[in-house]
């Protein structure tokens, strides 16, 4: 198993956050974390109504989701970026707004490249 780091930048329109994972490949037990705090998502933008998501990972490829930590009910799901690749469009990251919960949580999967 490797590690790489993953950013992501969850967008409402009264703002946004930056979350930051090293993740480990082939596992979606990586739980993104504010840049401002280390806090989880739901604890970070409690009651926020999310649009725009926007994930950059180092190697290989990414996926990501929101998921309730509790009801196990996963929210959101998308891909991400590769860094240094052509790069994001702008609104790529659009989503169907989300009002994010407390017990949301903003996890990565990663996988290597062979």
């Amino acid at each position: 198993m490797s590690t790489q780091a993953v950013t992501a930048s969850v967008w409402s329109p009264i703002g946004g956050r930056s979350f930051d994972v090293t993740a480990t490949d082939g596992t979606f037990a990586n739980f993104a974390l504010s840049t401002t705090g280390d806090a989880q998502l739901g604890f970070a933008m409690t009651n926020e109504l999310a649009t725009m998501i926007q994930v950059t990972y180092a190697a290989g490829g990414c996926a990501w989701r929101i998921r309730n930590s509790v009801s196990q009910v996963t929210k959101r799901v998308g891909f991400g970026y590769l860094v240094g690749a052509c790069g994001p469009a702008p609104y790529s990251g659009n989503t169907q707004p989300i009002t994010i919960a407390q017990d949301d949580v903003l996890e990565v999967l990663t996988v290597a490249v062979p």
